[in-house]
């Protein structure tokens, strides 16, 4: 019988393309790539865990599931022993948002089109849509999702010889839109977030930076609300 994921692995297993080979990396117990393959969406997976010892978890619910044979387990640092020829697809979630980014600046194969990546940051969202942005990836799509009384969002991307423009807005805005509620909430939380660092600049008598992050915390929630956004000048970050 094929068991129920939570909302956060359901939004990332929704965005795995059919009959591929996805890695899921910092699989923990590898319910993931267990539902993906069970359910038949694809045919075999990858299952990585830099430690032991969720690896040796993973491996005992892939055997009582029967999936031996079709998801392979590696103990290893992000992508160190994932076969780049042998996968189409990269799951990392559950992690913060600056391990994501560092996981993915040392695999410098995933810089492909033929990839799709399919990750989900529990914190620092911007930082990491900032690394996507400046390193050449396209954002496809991204949904937000409510588990355990939380919003997350989780972001789906493919490198680009074509990237797509962006200014600083975008690290904060992603590709969240204003006819969701769950993503409305969420900008209005970056909102919040801004307005304390503008109150923290301020504290500081730091005039420049206060204006620049209450400018962009009242944008957030312009957009929130509707409104269009505004193109900015990308040269700096205040990340």
């Amino acid at each position: 019988m094929l068991f129920s994921l939570g909302a956060r692995l359901a939004a990332c297993a929704e965005m795995v393309r059919e009959g591929m080979v996805p890695a899921d990396i910092g699989t923990d117990h590898a319910y993931l790539p267990i539902w993906l393959v069970q359910s038949g969406k694809v045919p075999r997976a990858y299952a990585s865990d830099i430690h032991e010892e969720p690896i040796q978890s993973a491996k005992s619910n892939i055997q009582r599931y029967g999936l031996s044979d079709k998801i392979i387990t590696f103990t290893a640092d992000g992508l160190a022993k994932i076969p780049p020829d042998d996968v189409d697809d990269i799951i990392i979630a559950g992690m913060g948002g600056d391990a994501i980014a560092a996981i993915m600046a040392q695999a410098d194969w995933i810089c492909h089109e033929k990839y799709r990546l399919i990750l989900q940051p529990m914190s620092h969202v911007e930082r990491l849509r900032e690394f996507l942005y400046r390193h050449g990836f396209t954002m496809i799509a991204e949904k937000p999702v409510c588990e355990a009384n939380r919003i997350y969002t989780v972001i789906h991307a493919t490198y680009s010889t074509n990237p797509t423009p962006f200014t600083e807005f975008d690290f904060y805005a992603g590709r969240l839109g204003c006819d969701n509620p769950l993503s409305v909430r969420l900008l209005e939380k970056q909102a919040d977030i801004l307005e304390a660092v503008a109150d923290g600049m301020a504290a500081q008598q730091l005039p420049e930076q206060e204006a620049h992050w209450r400018s962009m915390s009242a944008q957030l929630r312009a957009y929130a609300h509707g409104e269009e956004k505004k193109d900015n000048d990308n040269s700096e970050s205040y990340l």
